[in-house]
């Protein structure tokens, strides 16, 4: 290499400079391709395994011809078959019943397209959000376009993505959402149908959110969407379908996986984010009444003021994970928030916040056999099995006895966001009034978080 550099008269400085615009396009549309080429790799070495995914369309598709899907008639499941319990709420017919009736490899590659269109969209948001537009300008490729590129490799490569692509769930559809809730430039009657979406697909995103958008004056939005929330939910009524049995079978579903045996207990599986995992109920019961404690007392704190900030908003959803049921992948939702705080701290050289941030994404890169593989040694310690409940799921005799990292780190989570809203003045201060766009409110007047 070198010789070839000496030959042609000019150094490896010289040659990256003149051809580093050639040079980083090459970078980046490898780092754009590589996670597309795993996924098909993967998906066409295993098959598309999607059953959330295939859940949600099942379930609608039986509601939708006036079956009632859930445990005592899982003979109406004709996807994922009946040896799964769905837990899918019946308010999400009118969503998933037309690809349940098209259900094919057309829906599954489809869906697995719109999930890398949403990675990356959600990353130039970001990316234009914190630092401008230009970081994101594909026509004009440079060093800029490849920190794009190398952000969208890390979104991809992390547990919580990886874990959506392969179950088939609709978590980046839900940060999609969110995110043009609260930062996009929508209608009054959009951001209704995107608040009422998010509700009725997944209705533990919201238990610090939505009372926070109502205490902080948005109570139209917050009314009309529950209205909406409310008809999506009777809507199966629509089709012949009797809500109360409904409703009884989709509750008694929940209590079957989420008992001790169940495919969402502790001691089947240890990616869940939420407090639980201690055998001792009344640890769990603590721990959870101390994260509403907080969850209360940000009510308090942020009832006078109609800003949010986007510190704010990655301490609601920090605390989300910690007192409803959430797994690894739903910390995508958390994502887009923690590469804003690495830029803007990057921007401004605070390097404590920027390393103490950046922790938790690049922990959430870690492969996930590694992980396991550690996880399944601190299980093996002697004595604390009694303690906590260590995973059985059949991933093979390698990862038996896996000790529940995941809520450990959710709760570092919660408590550094807590941390960043006490010491940092977030400049992304944006207001999100009752019609019309969200707005950018300048830095000065932001007054979310006690450094405000």
């Amino acid at each position: 290499m070198r010789t070839f550099f000496l030959c042609n008269g000019m150094t490896m400085k010289d040659f990256f400079r003149k051809n580093k615009i050639c040079i980083y396009s090459v970078l980046s549309v490898i780092l754009f391709l590589l996670p597309v080429a795993r996924t098909i790799y993967v998906e066409s070495k295993n098959g598309l395994y999607l059953i959330d995914l295939a859940a949600y369309c099942d379930v609608s598709r039986a509601l939708f011809k006036g079956c009632n899907p859930f445990p005592d008639h899982l003979e109406t499941l004709v996807i994922m078959g009946q040896n799964d319990v769905p837990i899918v709420y019946p308010g999400q017919m009118a969503l998933f019943a037309l690809p349940g009736f098209l259900w094919g490899h057309a829906v599954q590659i489809g869906y697995l397209a719109l999930n890398f269109a949403i990675v990356f969209f959600l990353t130039g948001l970001t990316l234009v959000k914190a630092c401008g537009y230009r970081w994101c300008d594909l026509r004009k490729p440079g060093w800029r376009q490849f920190v794009y590129a190398l952000c969208c490799f890390c979104f991809f490569s992390s547990a919580c993505v990886m874990n959506i692509m392969r179950l088939g769930q609709i978590v980046l559809v839900l940060a999609l959402c969110l995110y043009a809730l609260f930062w996009g430039p929508v209608s009054r009657w959009l951001r209704v149908v995107l608040f009422a979406f998010i509700a009725v697909t997944k209705y533990s995103v919201l238990p610090v959110v939505a009372p926070l958008l109502f205490f902080k004056g948005r109570r139209k939005l917050c009314i009309a969407a529950f209205s909406l929330f409310v008809f999506l939910s009777v809507s199966p009524v629509f089709c012949g379908n009797d809500l109360a049995e409904v409703y009884g079978g989709y509750y008694q579903a929940i209590g079957v996986l989420f008992q001790p045996g169940g495919v969402n207990h502790y001691d089947m599986s240890p990616l869940m984010c939420h407090f639980g995992f201690f055998k001792i109920p009344v640890v769990n019961h603590v721990l959870k009444a101390v994260a509403i404690c907080m969850i209360l007392w940000l009510f308090w704190h942020e009832r006078k003021t109609r800003h949010f900030s986007d510190t704010l908003l990655l301490l609601a959803l920090s605390l989300t994970m910690l007192i409803s049921y959430h797994a690894i992948h739903d910390l995508a939702l958390i994502f887009p928030l923690l590469f804003i705080r690495l830029f803007d701290f990057a921007k401004k050289k605070q390097w404590f916040f920027f390393w103490g941030t950046a922790i938790f994404p690049l922990y959430l890169m870690i492969p996930g056999n590694v992980i396991l593989t550690v996880s399944s040694w601190i299980g093996g310690i002697r004595g604390i099995g009694s303690v906590v409940y260590l995973s059985n799921h059949p991933w093979g005799s390698r990862f038996q006895h896996v000790f529940p990292v995941t809520p450990f780190f959710s709760a570092a989570l919660a408590l550094w966001s807590l941390y960043l809203y006490f010491r940092v003045k977030d400049p992304y201060c944006f207001e999100i009034p009752e019609s019309g766009p969200a707005g950018e409110m300048p830095p000065t007047v932001c007054p979310s978080g006690a450094a405000s």
